[in-house]
């Protein structure tokens, strides 16, 4: 019997593992020099994994004979991705599964991968990390290193700047090439550009931040060094695509922003200019109606007029003993501003027929979020964001709507009159929620409070556990439950349809116009080392009755879009009636959970599309308050949120 053995120092690190090599039966002389060639080729074929380039296409295929072909699935379970093991970047992308004939498997890289990175190489690095650190235990469903910078890297290659016409470089093209761990060798990732290796390099562990981000700055070095499109382009502008396009992948939501750079030296203020700053005000709006005089239309929050007694509708007489009867609406609102600190006297008439004479003092104002208007006889609040002075807008502007409250009490029933005694102050209100994209959530849910008097408002549930959330209210309708409707449209999202759903699950409000936007997701954000801005997709919202916001939106109970699946005539006649048309679509869409499909989603949005504003939005709320009998069939078809689990439970399948 004639042994082979071979010393164990020969043997390259990736095969040191394996059992020593022994053929155990006598080996005719033809076959032991065959033998000898193929372990000795095999023994090049393992030094030839530590260099970063390819095997050989023979060797390549001489070890796939004992190591099976690898295939698509194989891949995706060793990189925790869809399949990547060559993602092509462009025209010239060469065949899946192989090396292009044009590159040798002796071809140089285009340059050493860096050794040293610069200063602004470690700030981006450190970016990574942390912003991986970040996301890895918040994120809707878990996810590993290696799968969130695969993700980046691709999304980075495919990020290759346009050609210009006066470019004359050549087009870039990259083959992307995942080969994970076998029995001989290590898992490698290799990139080629313009069919020359790029970065070939042992892959870290698949839950190693820093070694994945250390890796992923690499190869973010060598594109900026060694590919001319690339070249113009910073670290922070490349990191920006790498963050963008690995969040990209995680919902629509999720997103990083670059740190504002700072003002270059042309950007300074000279001698010969000042920065531009904003006047300041009294924060009072005026508008133009049949009356003589302009009326009040908004007051800031801040406004020193709230603590004159000035309210929304009183009527502008004069201003620094100049009569507003004949000067333009630009004119007025031009004299209110001025400089901070210096003052302007006003005269008023209220509605009730007092005159208020004052000097106030101008200053710096908050943006404003509601704004006050009417139809007919019913007040109109247009809320267009909620910001973190929502909530007390609100309240303030019901202060002055309501008899029975004064503005120095905050907005509460006097002592004397009682809520549960009082009869309703007044004959409806409307909530303006078209094109409000939302904002603060826990704004949404005190707006809420000043028209319910408890109840469970909205659910945020997320893997961390931080993000898992019940926002509950014991509030006090200060409306004295008078009839409430809101406007959506398709561009009310988030915050918005949180309270327009919480309203109608409540059963204190009648939404109306058409599908809203659909976004139920809460991000949670972050600043990074380079004072980057990253947001993160991380609860997912559900309404009082448990069916999700996210892709499906609020149906409205009344619904005006063109569109829709029922004319509006039909649908007021049917609520007279004592029935609504939109009942079948409404108990639906509250079934509606995490694992629902997507067409069930779209199929219920297609009963009321989304749709613009349009004239018959207002006159639909109009025509359902001149009708108790239609108000309260709209309102109270649908369940209250006590009954929604029993009735989830007895619908689900």
């Amino acid at each position: 019997m004639t042994l082979f053995r071979f010393p164990y120092s020969l043997f390259p690190q990736s095969l040191r593992s394996a059992v020593p090599i022994r053929l155990v039966r006598p080996l005719h002389p033809a076959r032991a020099i065959m033998a000898g060639c193929l372990l000795s080729g095999l023994l090049g074929a393992g030094v030839a994994t530590a260099l970063p380039v390819q095997p050989s296409p023979f060797w390549h295929r001489f070890i796939h004979r004992f190591t099976g072909h690898v295939t698509d699935a194989s891949l995706s379970q060793a990189s925790g991705t869809t399949p990547a093991r060559v993602i092509p970047s462009g025209p010239g992308s060469s065949p899946v599964g192989a090396l292009p004939s044009q590159a040798r498997p002796d071809s140089p890289v285009l340059s050493p991968a860096p050794s040293d990175f610069t200063d602004e190489d470690r700030q981006a690095e450190l970016t990574l990390s942390t912003a991986l650190t970040f996301m890895l235990p918040r994120t809707l469903a878990p996810h590993t290193p290696q799968e969130l910078c695969l993700w980046g890297m691709q999304s980075l290659l495919e990020a290759v700047p346009p050609l210009q016409a006066h470019d004359t470089a050549p087009s870039a093209s990259f083959t992307f090439t995942l080969q994970p761990k076998t029995f001989f060798t290590p898992a490698r990732l290799t990139i080629l550009y313009n069919h020359q290796p790029l970065l070939s390099e042992r892959t870290p562990g698949r839950d190693d931040v820093t070694g994945w981000s250390h890796l992923s700055l690499r190869l973010i070095t060598l594109l900026h060094r060694n590919v001319p499109r690339f070249q113009l382009m910073s670290d922070e502008t490349l990191l920006n695509h790498f963050l963008n396009g690995m969040l990209g992948k995680l919902d629509p939501y999720s997103r990083y922003q670059s740190p504002t750079p700072p003002a270059s030296h042309s950007d300074s203020v000279t001698p010969d200019s000042s920065p531009a700053t904003a006047p300041a005000s009294v924060g009072l709006t005026l508008r133009r109606t049949h009356a003589r005089f302009p009326v009040v239309a908004a007051l800031n929050l801040n406004s020193p007029l709230w603590d004159a007694g000035i309210a929304p509708g009183d009527s502008l007489v004069r201003l620094d003993r100049h009569s507003a009867h004949q000067l333009p609406l630009a004119t007025l609102q031009s004299m209110l501003t001025g400089q901070a600190g210096s003052q302007i006297e006003l005269e008023f008439h209220t509605q009730d027929g007092r005159q208020i004479t004052r000097t106030f003092t101008r200053g710096r104002m908050e943006e404003e979020s509601v704004f006050p208007d009417s139809t007919g006889r019913y007040p109109v609040l247009r809320v267009t964001h909620f910001s973190s002075h929502t909530a007390e807008e609100i309240s303030q502007y019901l202060s002055t709507l309501l008899p029975d409250t004064s503005p120095d009490n905050g907005g509460l029933p006097l002592p004397s009159t009682p809520a549960s005694s009082a009869a309703p102050a007044l004959p409806g209100l409307i909530l303006d929620l078209r094109g409000n994209h939302g904002g603060i959530l826990q704004q949404a849910v005190m707006t809420a409070a000043l028209f319910l008097n408890h109840g469970v408002i909205a659910t945020t549930e997320g893997r961390a556990a931080e993000a898992n959330h019940v926002w509950s209210i014991q509030g006090g309708d200060l409306t004295n439950n008078a009839p409430l409707a809101l406007l959506v449209d398709q561009d009310t999202g988030s915050a918005a349809e949180v309270l327009a759903a919480a309203l109608a699950d409540q059963q204190r409000a009648v939404v109306t116009g058409s599908s809203s936007f659909g976004k139920g997701m809460v991000q949670v954000s972050t600043i990074m080392p380079n004072g980057g801005h990253l947001s993160l997709t991380w609860a997912r919202l559900a309404a009082p009755q448990g069916w999700t916001l996210q892709g499906l939106g609020v149906l409205p109970q009344l619904c005006t879009s063109p569109k829709g699946q029922f004319t509006l005539h039909a649908q007021l006649a049917a609520l007279r009636e004592g029935h609504s048309l939109m009942t079948e679509a409404l108990q639906k869409s509250r079934l509606i959970h995490e694992d629902s499909p997507d067409s069930a989603r779209h199929a219920l949005r297609q009963v009321c599309p989304p749709s613009s504003p349009n004239q018959d939005d207002m006159a639909a709320i109009l025509a359902l308050f001149a009708s108790p009998q239609a108000y309260h069939t709209a309102l109270l078809h649908l369940p209250d949120s006590s009954s929604a689990a029993h009735q989830t439970a007895a619908s689900a399948p």
